[in-house]
């Protein structure tokens, strides 16, 4: 998953009186913890690499993938009869050597130093930018009058370097909140504005959140995008000519002699108020990155409705393929391995694929997507919904699994967007079948809704869900907070997301039957799931657009 950061998910231990065996609370699909785990085992194993998209080792799971795809009897969904949907890469590394910002004030000259005050952004698109303009402080980028708030009308943006905060207000409600928080969104505003370059800010509870060593750590991770055959990138429309990120206190001389100091600026947003001014000066921002081009996939396979009237449609469930590959050694090990991340969520993918197969279709089809390039910007997904390979009208749900992560057995599951449509009945019904209960979002500062596949699909208008690990220890003396804090500060994104962790494959099945029950209520319902009459979503995207 992206840069993410679940902080009440779940982590380890087998199940000793937790629903296990199918049979259990009515369950007629046979979920096989054993074969999660051959999966897991396999998709995590250093061989692999990480999985990188573009790299071999993603090649070569892939491969297996479409392999247990074939073995299960499923019809291929990608290019030319196959179970491959390919896509082209275009992948950047930035040169921190030849990066640099300067704020030129009063016939003096501010030198940053990169790394210490700021990391540069990668360009997809060109080896090198160079941008000298005037600074506006433009709040967080948001413009959202109908909830009377608006940074982008108090300021001209036009030729100007855009100064803006990340995320978006805590007052706002938190559908409007994940949605405003997006960088995509921000920045297609902003350049739309006229902004010819962007220095984003944390504001004091994304400083905490994602302390600056952490950004540090992940900055060798490459940008990527993908390019459609007719030379449309995913970065159409938003890219501009030069981005930094500042750590917090270095913005502070941004902001020396402006209508407001940066404590004022940050006490402003913590407050939800809109600022927006002209900052004194001029900033001078290059950057330089090394390209390439390269090629990954999407896996697809159909499982073909039963109904004459209604397998033209899809239910789609998701779970991205690819982790970070090899990278920054951590303890002598660089192998980024990605157990839980996200070889878990395909693993359960697998045998919820396969447990269908065998028990029966529902009346409409199923398509299943191990998608490539998640962890660089829902890449695989977006390239999907792009270009499908069934109509996108005819797919009716996504059902979406990414790091279902478990801390300890707990008596729950998280159910992301099932406030939005009427998919969150159904989980919840779904869920009590086997034994659970749904929780609602324990985190909703961390907008996960709009940060993994299901959003690709929500952009289009289809009502999406995404089932993950819950936080109700069916053990009162398990400290989940902790033993989740502890997973997210030494093995998240990191060298040590592999097998050895301990993993609850029971557990794991359990999600697959409740993803598999879910799969059957709306295959066999003769109405398409609907967003909830007035949601946020629904209105935005009802439609079909994605948003730019």
């Amino acid at each position: 998953m992206p840069s993410r950061i679940l902080a009440s998910s779940l982590l380890t231990a087998m199940f000793t009186a937790a629903p296990a065996a199918a049979g259990d609370h009515g369950s007629t699909l046979e979920i096989d913890a054993d074969a999660i785990r051959a999966h897991v085992e396999f998709l995590a194993d250093d061989l692999l690499e990480g999985r990188r998209a573009g790299t071999r080792g993603y090649d070569i799971a892939a491969a297996y993938v479409a392999t247990q795809f074939r073995l299960y009897g499923l019809e291929p969904g990608g290019d030319d009869g196959t179970f491959l949907q390919h896509f082209d890469l275009l992948q950047a590394e930035g040169l921190d050597d030849e990066a640099s910002v300067v704020l030129r004030r009063g016939g003096q000259d501010i030198v940053f130093r990169v790394r210490d005050d700021f990391l540069p952004w990668s360009d997809v698109l060109a080896p090198a930018s160079r941008v000298e303009a005037p600074l506006v402080y433009a709040g967080y980028g948001i413009s959202a009058p109908e909830l009377g708030f608006d940074d982008l009308s108090q300021v001209d943006l036009k030729g100007k370097v855009a100064v803006v905060l990340t995320g978006a207000p805590a007052s706002f409600p938190n559908s409007q909140r994940a949605y405003y928080s997006s960088s995509r969104l921000k920045y297609a505003r902003l350049k739309a504005a006229g902004a010819v370059g962007v220095i984003t800010v944390p504001t004091r509870v994304d400083q905490a959140r994602v302390p600056w060593q952490r950004r540090l750590d992940m900055s060798w991770a490459p940008s990527m995008a993908w390019r459609s055959p007719d030379g449309r990138t995913s970065v159409d429309g938003w890219s501009v000519d030069a981005g930094v990120s500042f750590r917090g206190a270095s913005a502070a001389p941004l902001f020396e002699g402006a209508p407001a100091g940066f404590e004022a600026v940050l006490d402003a947003a913590d407050a939800g108020e809109p600022l927006a001014f002209e900052l004194p000066g001029r900033v001078e921002i290059r950057t330089a990155s090394t390209r390439s081009q390269g090629r990954s996939s999407n896996v697809l396979g159909i499982l073909p409705g039963t109904d004459p009237d209604l397998r033209d449609e899809y239910i789609i469930i998701t779970a991205h393929l690819d982790h970070i590959g090899i990278g920054k050694p951590v303890d002598g090990d660089a192998v980024y391995n990605g157990a839980w991340d996200n070889a878990t969520g395909v693993a359960v993918m697998l045998e919820v694929a396969r447990a269908l197969k065998d028990s029966g279709s529902p009346r409409r089809s199923v398509l299943f997507a191990a998608v490539g390039a998640e962890e660089f910007g829902l890449i695989g997904s977006d390239y999907f919904a792009e270009y499908p390979t069934v109509p996108l009208e005819h797919i009716v749900a996504n059902l979406n699994i990414d790091m279902p992560y478990a801390a300890a057995p707990t008596r729950d599951f998280v159910a992301f967007g099932a406030e939005h449509t009427s998919l969150g009945p159904v989980a919840a019904a779904a869920a009590e079948a086997e034994g659970y209960r749904l929780s609602p979002d324990p985190i909703p500062e961390e907008v996960i809704f709009v940060r993994s596949d299901q959003f690709s699909f929500v952009q289009r208008g289809i009502p999406a869900i995404y089932l993950d690990g819950g936080y109700v220890p069916r053990d009162p003396d398990v400290d989940l907070a902790a033993l989740t804090k502890a997973f997210l500060q030494t093995h998240y994104h990191g060298p040590g997301d592999d097998t050895s962790l301990p993993i609850p494959y029971e557990t794991l099945a359990g999600l697959g039957r409740v993803n598999a029950r879910i799969v059957m209520e709306v295959g066999n319902d003769s109405e398409r799931p609907a967003w909830n009459p007035g949601d946020f979503f629904g209105q935005a995207f009802g439609g079909g657009t994605a948003a730019p």
